[in-house]
């Protein structure tokens, strides 16, 4: 990633009134006084269908550089103009250097979605925009979507399923949840595992219950179990 610093310094028209304004802004300013680029990732284009996977994975990006808020809308417009010491007001650098950071979050965002999706978002103007459209556009089928998938994970029973393919479809479901950024952990995965199971298993549930175990040995088990 690259960081390019705007020097906050005299500016052509106004001196040095802008140097005395800067201190008002405190650590925000410092904040801003910054403008971070970063190269293209490899991530997934956003289609019709795959609205979590993208979310997630870009939000893990922006997080990885403080930069959530320009999308979420969580960071404040800086005021384009300042009041100098002498009762004049004079152009705020930071308005501008927040600007820049938003121009450059929209380019990089409209980068990572297909044509198809891309033809909806040309009136978005900054990255917060963007965002927006896109989460009206698929925020409610989504969560739609993960709660049929949460649905399908902990109703998910053997059956005539041997233990490797149901021990399969758990963990599709389970990556799947995951990857959408609905976290499902080790432990709450065992015991969707045992919840599922049939009554032939039920020494493995009782052992399992009196002592946590990890999802690797409790797989083990499972397959010794099938194997007597």
């Amino acid at each position: 990633m690259a960081t390019e610093t705007i020097p906050l310094g005299d500016t052509p028209c106004h001196s040095s009134n802008v140097d005395a304004a800067l201190p008002s802004q405190g650590l925000h300013a410092i904040s801003l006084s910054n403008i971070h680029y970063f190269s293209k990732h490899d991530t997934i284009k956003l289609g019709e269908h795959n609205f979590l996977l993208w979310k997630h994975w870009i939000l893990l990006i922006l997080e990885g550089y403080d930069l959530e808020g320009f999308v979420l809308g969580t960071i404040s417009v800086p005021s384009s103009h300042l009041p100098g010491p002498d009762g004049q007001y004079v152009d705020n650098p930071l308005f501008f250097i927040h600007k820049k950071q938003y121009k450059f979050l929209a380019s990089w965002l409209l980068s990572t979605v297909t044509d198809e999706i891309l033809i909806h978002l040309t009136s978005a103007k900054t990255s917060f925009d963007i965002w927006s459209i896109i989460e009206r556009r698929f925020g409610e089928k989504s969560n739609i979507k993960l709660s049929i998938m949460r649905y399908a994970l902990y109703s998910l029973k053997k059956g005539s399923l041997t233990i490797k393919e149901y021990l399969t479809k758990v963990k599709t479901l389970n990556d799947s949840l995951n990857a959408a950024g609905s976290l499902v952990i080790e432990q709450k995965h065992v015991s969707i595992i045992l919840v599922g199971l049939s009554l032939e298993y039920e020494s493995v549930c009782v052992v399992v219950s009196a002592t946590p175990i990890s999802l690797e040995l409790l797989t083990e088990m499972l397959l010794d179990c099938e194997a007597r």
